[in-house]
């Protein structure tokens, strides 16, 4: 009825420089099984009740290669790996060049997890389930840093600061026969609560992946105290109508300077005269607040149906598509929905005008092309239908199983794009840029035991 488990593991990894070559990761965990106590034979509740608590880090060096540790030498015969040309006539020669930077001290990433949880049944077992909270923070975290093209060096692996997530875990499922009708159900809810607690230097912000040629249209960033690859952007505030709503909202014609009517207004948050990295805002996060599932199956004769959903909620999505695909600033194709554009006839619409070059920079990163990330997906349904026993006796046969099963074919979501599933980095995440979409299916088979 008391249990106990610790263990210590020193791992050593070839990836890392001699300065942190090894790493020393313990764990405990720790359980009580309370109806295994004398205080609780006489009660008629819990058919099983036990509390738990775990402890415990582990090591990670999943995000370096080989030798992101040293300063490895390109050597070729073209600029990129080395090579130089002179002579006359100009030939090429082979040369070499470092565009990695040496890092002897990169270390382990640690994760340090704990947890406290009780688990119970009642019912005569029928209901059974969890209720867990659970901490982890990540120190020393790698990642793959960009730099500047102009740097002449390729993107570094780095240990910076630490994040920390915690929340709240729900497990439920239930079991019951009626007659000849077997019937399950499993549930799970979940919150999470995530923040960065500290970075490399103080004040230090982290952005992510620039969605124009990598060096603009920047729309996460990690900062401490929100969310790591948390959302920061200029407000948009709908579209003028007319001048004199530009002259009431800029009267020195200094925030948008080149706006005319059509073109879409954004906030100055400090009011400094200026629309610049001083007006963004934290608008969320690409992490969900919460998720949860659903899964039911139920057997009748043989006839055997499972249908599984799942879904989140809290979160947001950058849709990195649209602001190219409704750009309408230069001459390339576009969704069919920029044709209901802003013009002086049709007012009612939030697609500003279209206009060669975007003086006002309407396709900025901004809250414009921030949606909510919410949705509900069935994931999973399949129908089936055993042979009787009867049947299969006669042909040496243990089971006989014909199914079908249909796969993502229901999405209830509020987002424009193709998929609400937008994973990504952990600095640029939640950023739906050329994201190939889940497919849907319908799989039919059989499934023969002898």
């Amino acid at each position: 009825k008391y249990l106990m488990q610790a263990s210590i593991r020193r791992d050593g990894s070839s990836k890392f420089g001699k300065n942190n070559k090894y790493g020393v990761f313990p764990s405990f965990a720790l359980g009580w099984k309370v109806t295994e106590e004398d205080f609780m034979k006489d009660q008629s509740v819990f058919d099983f009740l036990k509390l738990r608590f775990s402890w415990g880090e582990a090591g990670s060096d999943n995000a370096l290669s080989n030798y992101d540790f040293v300063a490895l030498i390109s050597q070729g015969t073209n600029s990129s790996n080395g090579g130089y040309v002179f002579g006359s006539p100009q030939a090429s020669y082979s040369g070499g060049i470092a565009r990695d930077l040496e890092n002897p001290d990169l270390q382990w990433e640690t994760n340090i997890s704990s947890n406290i949880g009780v688990d119970y049944s009642v019912l005569d077992k029928k209901l059974k389930g969890s209720v867990n909270y659970y901490n982890t923070k990540t120190k020393d975290l790698l990642i793959v840093k960009e730099v500047p093209l102009s740097s002449g060096v390729r993107n570094p692996v780095i240990n910076v600061g630490e994040f920390e997530n915690s929340g709240v875990e729900f497990e439920l499922g239930y079991d019951e026969n009626f007659n000849n009708v077997k019937f399950s159900t499993f549930a799970t809810f979940s919150t999470l609560n995530s923040e960065v607690t500290k970075l490399a230097r103080s004040g230090q912000i982290l952005r992510g992946n620039g969605l124009l040629f990598g060096s603009d249209h920047f729309v996460n960033q990690t900062k401490v105290g929100y969310e790591p690859g948390a959302y920061f952007l200029p407000v948009a505030n709908g579209i003028f109508q007319t001048q004199a709503e530009i002259d009431a909202h800029d009267p020195n014609h200094t925030l948008q300077p080149d706006a005319k009517p059509g073109d879409v207004r954004f906030i100055d948050q400090n009011g400094d005269g200026v629309i610049n990295n001083e007006d963004e805002v934290y608008l969320g996060s690409a992490l969900p607040k919460y998720e949860y599932s659903l899964n039911l199956s139920a057997d009748y004769k043989g006839i055997d149906f499972n249908v599984f959903f799942q879904g989140v909620g809290g979160n947001k999505i950058y849709n990195g598509n649209r602001f190219q695909t409704i750009g309408i600033d230069t001459g390339r194709n576009f969704e069919a929905s920029t044709l209901n554009a802003w013009t002086p006839n049709n007012t009612n619409t939030d697609i500003p005008r279209a206009v060669l070059g975007d003086p006002n920079r309407n396709n900025r990163a901004s809250s414009r092309f921030l949606e909510d990330g919410s949705y509900l997906r069935i994931k999973t349904i399949q129908v089936g239908y055993s042979l009787p026993k009867s049947i299969l006796e006669r042909v040496n046969i243990s089971k006989f199983r014909f199914f079908i099963t249909g796969q993502n074919l229901f999405t209830f979501t509020n987002y424009s794009g193709l998929d609400p599933e937008v994973g990504g980095s952990i600095l640029s995440r939640g950023v739906d840029r050329t994201l190939y979409p889940k497919y849907k299916s319908v799989i039919l088979g059989t499934q023969i035991q002898f």
